[in-house]
């Protein structure tokens, strides 16, 4: 039996226990991992490393950093003051959550850090409205994940045009180029159309009681506290913001989630305990499982094998709507595997050789594989903000599937119009 045989068995039987929810799901995804090691489908190395990868890490202290914001009165104080403005609408409150987090999504690199910043803030307001959190997590996530850096120019991937284009050149396209905003011309309104989902459709797809415990929230337990000195408030506050415009200015996520996390036990505004339950160790152990697993994909050859298959599935396909949309399905389904980084690596070279060798211009075909790996929440493998949301929201890997797939295609079509029209093959 060939490693990419067992190692799709693996993740088949690993899907399976995700829907069935016997197991913790971080426990069946570190299982999976261990096989695959123990199958020779991924090296130990590997494995390993992905403990301490940088998005780990990010996570971790990040979920630190916005406890040492719990642990001040400033999230009470958010969310009275929201709640005045809105009067109390869901809606409306969920509306400005959403909208706040699309707007710091175009300077935060991170939406590991994103995700773990405005949760809390989410979790608070749920608290006060007596709603279940359940309703509001996932469309925070949609908008964390799908509507960050959808304006190109001022985000923090500016000149990201230039590493596609540069991607172009080295496989063999010099026709055309991109510009600075020729992805924002597709990400863009397929952005809105996203925040509108995420705030009207998405909440009425949504279980009105989290379907397992609760396990990314200990902000609650922090806020019952007795308050802090003024000295150590300010210092919680100013740990928050100085992290957050760190981040905004480009420094390295982990180096500064992690500055801020051991600045906040060491001030005193968290014990030593406190930090410690508020790693989500559910959540980081989730993300490593599924990540390894993604890993395990490439290591065997699984990824470039459906690569490959593309090229040949298209050869003779001129119709430029047809070759941009099956480029952006396969990149969404992939992205369900592998980490969406990853895929984007595979297929952006997989994009421009096939249109090349049909002589077509491979601008479309990019833009969409850029924007399938922003538009898939349908799995935790996809990106550390799923597993993030499954646990803030109590959500099962069913309700991600149904909850996502239909978003996700909607984006497709609707991205797949504009940008092989904008870019016509």
């Amino acid at each position: 039996m060939s490693q990419i045989t067992i190692c799709l068995i693996i993740f088949v039987a690993m899907i399976v226990l995700f829907f069935m929810n016997k197991i913790p799901m971080s426990f069946t995804a570190i299982g999976a991992m261990m096989l695959l090691v123990l199958t020779g489908c991924l090296d130990g190395s590997s494995a390993i490393a992905t403990f301490g990868s940088s998005t780990v890490i990010t996570m971790a202290a990040m979920f630190v950093v916005a406890a040492g914001l719990s642990r001040t009165q400033m999230i009470n104080h958010i969310t009275k003051l929201l709640y005045r403005i809105t009067d109390g609408s869901f809606t409306k409150v969920l509306a400005c959550y959403v909208l706040v987090t699309c707007l710091l999504g175009q300077f935060v690199p991170s939406i590991v850090a994103l995700f773990a910043l405005v949760h809390p803030l989410v979790q608070n307001m749920c608290d006060r409205m007596n709603i279940s959190p359940s309703k509001m997590m996932f469309p925070i996530a949609m908008a964390t994940v799908s509507t960050s850096f959808i304006i190109e120019p001022i985000g923090p991937y500016a000149a990201w045009y230039v590493t596609q284009n540069g991607f172009m050149e080295s496989y063999g396209w010099t026709g055309t180029h991109l510009n600075m905003w020729s992805e924002t011309s597709v990400f863009l309104p397929v952005g809105i159309l996203t925040l509108l989902w995420a705030i009207f459709v998405l909440p009425r797809m949504l279980p009105d009681t989290p379907e397992r415990p609760i396990a990314a929230i200990g902000g609650r337990s922090l806020q019952e506290k007795e308050p802090l000195s003024p000295v150590r408030e300010f210092l919680g506050y100013g740990v928050f913001v100085v992290v957050i415009i760190c981040l905004m200015l480009g420094f390295s996520s982990w180096k500064v989630t992690l500055t801020g996390a051991v600045i906040l036990v060491a001030s005193g505004v968290l014990t030593e305990r406190e930090a410690i339950d508020n790693l989500n160790l559910s959540t980081v152990l989730l993300y490593v499982g599924v990540s390894a697993f993604g890993e395990g994909l490439a290591q065997t050859g699984a990824a470039e094998m459906i690569g490959d298959g593309i090229a040949h599935l298209l050869q003779g396909v001129t119709n430029g709507y047809i070759v941009g949309f099956v480029f952006y399905m396969v990149s969404f389904l992939m992205t369900s595997l592998l980490y969406n980084r990853a895929v984007s690596t595979v297929l952006t070279p997989v994009a421009v050789i096939t249109c090349s060798s049909i002589g077509c211009d491979p601008r479309g075909p990019v833009i969409l594989c850029a924007l399938a790996t922003m538009s898939s929440l349908i799995t935790p493998m996809a990106t550390a903000v799923v597993p993030m949301a499954m646990n803030a929201g109590g959500y099962s890997a069913k309700t991600i599937l149904k909850a996502g797939i239909l978003p996700g295609i909607l984006r497709g079509v609707v991205g797949t119009l504009i940008a092989m029209t904008l870019f016509p093959m």
